[in-house]
């Protein structure tokens, strides 16, 4: 069973304003006393609040219809009706809303930031409030307006510093594993990560920074072939993207073209991701037992001006420098203008 989304459909209406109240004051010796009819409640809110302990937009495929409380009606002797009780909603930090014809309502950054997806109805006058000099007891009172109701469109990017990208089994998902205390499901088969997995690489003095390793793209995977293009949004937020290529020789692969052919896939899903801050990383040295299938994607990546790494997650070769050499990218002030 899927425990992972990162787009859902979410349909919410506010409550609706609670009815004014009609009512005239009557005391002992006095019948007409005036209109002593309140004010209906307002009808409470849909808010939306990033909650650093959600992850997924898993809940909203569940429950996707989303209503806030209604208002109470007013009454006599000027009892005003309480107000319907907002729905606050935990989201992940980097949820996007949108409406259904796809205009950003808002990008939601942050613990705490909140967006109102649906306002409440106003509570409707009581005759008290409708009272005036020349209609000085009025029998009748306002309806409550009926809460705001849209449908929106979620979509979850993740909030991470370097992106891993590259082609399936390529080594994202040990790496991840080398650098942070994160252990994402690893396995030397395609599509092992069914999901975006996020690490956080610690160092000494406390500074830190996050990697997201994004699943495996493959020829075509701007056409909808593969998994990779449904987790390129996940990578948008990045300063820095980590490309990573397998150079073993177990593969069967070429490393240029695997490198060639992601960059295509990056560059058709969105020409700001390829021209993103880039590294490339030559993965899984421990078993790279032709030089040349290294040195020609050091070449490669020379005469791209990108700066050339060579790993292993499983011996631990290189991991230092390029941890190191990711949060000098990372923190790194960035450009004026």
């Amino acid at each position: 069973m899927a425990e992972f989304a990162d787009e859902a459909l979410l349909r919410v209406t506010g409550g609706n304003g609670g009815h004014g109240c009609a009512s005239i004051r009557r005391e002992k010796f006095k019948p007409l006393g005036g209109p002593d009819g309140a004010n209906g409640g307002r009808g409470g809110d849909v808010i939306l609040e990033v909650d650093p302990g959600v992850s997924t937009l898993l809940d909203f495929h569940r429950r996707p219809v989303r209503r806030g409380g209604n208002g109470k009606p007013g009454e006599g002797s000027n009892r005003t009706g309480a107000e319907g009780a907002d729905l606050i909603i935990g989201i992940p930090d980097g949820t996007v809303v949108k409406t259904a014809q796809g205009e950003v309502l808002a990008d939601l950054i942050g613990a705490g930031t909140q967006f109102v997806a649906a306002a409440g109805g106003k509570g409707g006058l009581g005759n008290a409030a409708l009272a005036s000099p020349r209609r000085k007891a009025p029998g009748f009172a306002l309806k409550g307006e009926p809460g705001e109701e849209r449908e929106l469109v979620l979509e979850l990017k993740s909030i991470a510093d370097v992106g891993l990208v590259g082609f399936p089994s390529a080594g994202k998902s040990s790496l991840i594993a080398a650098m942070s205390a994160a252990r994402p499901k690893i396995a030397d088969y395609p599509f092992t990560t069914l999901e975006p997995n996020l690490g956080v690489a610690q160092f000494a003095d406390f500074r830190s920074f996050v990697v997201a390793d994004i699943p495996g793209l493959i020829e075509g995977a701007h056409l909808g072939h593969g998994l990779g293009i449904q987790f390129l949004r996940h990578i948008e937020r990045t300063r820095l993207l980590a490309h990573l290529v397998d150079v073993s020789d177990t593969t069967g692969r070429d490393p240029v073209h695997d490198f060639e052919t992601v960059m295509d896939e990056l560059s058709s899903f969105s020409p700001d991701l390829a021209a993103k801050p880039m590294i490339v990383v030559a993965t899984k040295m421990d078993a790279a037992q032709d030089p040349e299938r290294v040195a020609r994607l050091r070449d490669l990546a020379k005469g791209r001006g990108l700066a050339f790494f060579e790993i292993s997650s499983v011996t631990g070769q290189g991991i230092d420098n390029l941890k190191h050499a990711m949060a000098e990218r990372v923190w790194a002030p960035t450009p004026a203008g």
